[in-house]
């Protein structure tokens, strides 16, 4: 009997051993739990608190961005104003004072006569140019319609100075597509500058400007019927090498495709 109870005494004991040692792992496991949980929040609180940090950031840089922008736009306009109310007056005065001389030397000789009248037309095209700037300063951006508009206005321009040509101008793009206003006014000088060199020397009776966009790329061709030349044997006047720095300027390239008697296709890309 005593070795019974001896052996239930030592049966409790380990019990009991059994019962401690499992309310210490369960209390141990609890407070693990517990920090475990504590140190989640904890890192979730500063990840939210890094998060709302960020987003301030952002907010107070697009802030600033929008302040600087439209402190740039103000000063375009101021620019662009100057430009339009000084310049611009006084290149048309000079038109008037040059048109006045030819008047009074009427009786000069030719040589004169042609070099008043080369003096008015480089004036009357520097207008021009200028009007193009101020266009262009007094957007933030410039729309494909914008581009389009600009095109068929200087076509019309350059109907009105010429006989026997016929122009073209076709698009298949979307009008609300934009530029930053450098590349929209890079883009129109070249294809001025083609359209310009197609009509000086091309003896085309056919302009064609195709306006394109093939993948993520704006592209515009000015084609024409004329002579066209041998590439590999002519050097690159000013014109296209103009062209060829202006699309560089605004990541764009410039593709000559021209042969002899076939015509001349000037092409120019950019990204969109």
């Amino acid at each position: 009997m005593k070795e019974i109870a001896i052996q239930k005494e030592q049966l409790l004991e380990k019990e009991f051993a059994i019962k401690n040692r499992n309310l210490y792992a369960i209390l141990l496991g609890s407070a693990l739990l517990i920090l475990a949980i504590i140190f989640f929040a904890i890192y979730k609180r500063n990840q939210f608190k890094q998060k709302q940090l960020q987003k301030e950031i952002d907010l107070k840089d697009a802030l600033a961005t929008i302040k600087t922008q439209n402190k740039l736009q103000e000063q375009r306009l101021i620019i662009s104003r100057d430009l339009h109310d000084n310049i611009g007056s006084q290149l048309t005065f000079i038109i008037s004072s040059v048109d006045n001389l030819k008047f009074v030397t009427k009786d000069a000789n030719t040589k004169l006569k042609d070099k008043l009248s080369g003096i008015s037309t480089f004036t009357s095209e520097t207008i021009h140019q200028l009007r193009d700037t101020i266009w262009a300063m007094n957007k933030s951006e410039i729309t494909v319609e914008d581009l389009h508009t600009r095109i068929l206005s200087f076509v019309e321009k350059a109907k009105n100075a010429t006989e026997n040509i016929d122009f073209i101008v076709n698009y298949n793009i979307d009008k609300n597509q934009a530029f930053s206003s450098l590349e929209g006014m890079n883009i129109f000088r070249v294809i001025q500058e083609a359209i310009n060199n197609a009509i000086k020397y091309a003896k085309a009776t056919k302009i064609e400007i195709k306006i394109d966009k093939k993948e993520n790329q704006f592209v515009i061709s000015v084609i024409d019927n004329g002579v066209g030349f041998d590439i590999n044997n002519v050097q690159l006047g000013n014109g296209l090498s103009n062209m060829e720095k202006r699309m560089s300027e605004i990541n764009g390239k410039v593709i000559i495709n021209t042969t002899k008697k076939q015509g001349t296709e000037i092409k120019i890309s950019c990204a969109l």
